[in-house]
C-alpha cells in the first residue's frame, strides 16, 4: 500500500511541475494581430523578461527561466511572401527567447544577437499563431523589448 501511495504521489507531483511549464496551449499574456507587411518595419513590444519556471526542470535542454504562459501570442498573416521572420530581444539583463511557431516547431536562442541578447530566425515562415516567451538566463527579472521584423 505504501508503494502505491508513493507512486501516486510522485505522479501527481510530476504532473503539477509539468503543468507549470511553458505550453503553447496557454493563452498569451499579451495577444495581438499583425501582418508580414506590418513587420517589414521592425515592431517593438515591451515586456518583463524572466519567470519562475526553469526550462531545464521542464525537460528542455536549455538554461533559462520563463513564465508558464507565453508573454506574447501573435496571429501573423501574410508571412508566406517573406523569406524569414526575425525575432530578437534587447534586455537590461541576460535574456533568452523561446518560440513556438505557427507550424508547431519550437525554437530557442540565448545570446545570438550579442551582448547577452537572443535572436532567432524562422525561415520560410507560415502565417498563423506564434507563441513567444521572453526569459532570463538566471532567476532575475528585467525590462526588455521584443522586436520582430520580416525580410
Amino acid at each position: 500500500m505504501k508503494k502505491l501511495f508513493a507512486a501516486a504521489f510522485a505522479l501527481i507531483a510530476t504532473a503539477g511541475i509539468a503543468a507549470a511549464c511553458p505550453a503553447w496551449q496557454n493563452q498569451g499574456v499579451q495577444t495581438g494581430y499583425t501582418t508580414g507587411q506590418d513587420l517589414w518595419t521592425p515592431n517593438h513590444y515591451s515586456v518583463t523578461a524572466g519567470g519562475n519556471q526553469s526550462l531545464r526542470n521542464c525537460g528542455w535542454n536549455h538554461s533559462g527561466h520563463v513564465i508558464s504562459r507565453p508573454d506574447f501570442e501573435f496571429t501573423i498573416d501574410g508571412l508566406e511572401a517573406y523569406r524569414r521572420l526575425e525575432i530578437r530581444v534587447n534586455g537590461s539583463c541576460d535574456t533568452v527567447l523561446l518560440v513556438n511557431d505557427s507550424s508547431g516547431n519550437w525554437h530557442f536562442n540565448d545570446d545570438g544577437w550579442g551582448n547577452l541578447n537572443p535572436l532567432l530566425n524562422v525561415h520560410n515562415p507560415r502565417s498563423g499563431v506564434f507563441d513567444i516567451w521572453v526569459g532570463t538566463y538566471g532567476t532575475n527579472l528585467c525590462g526588455a523589448t521584443l522586436q520582430m521584423e520580416t525580410f
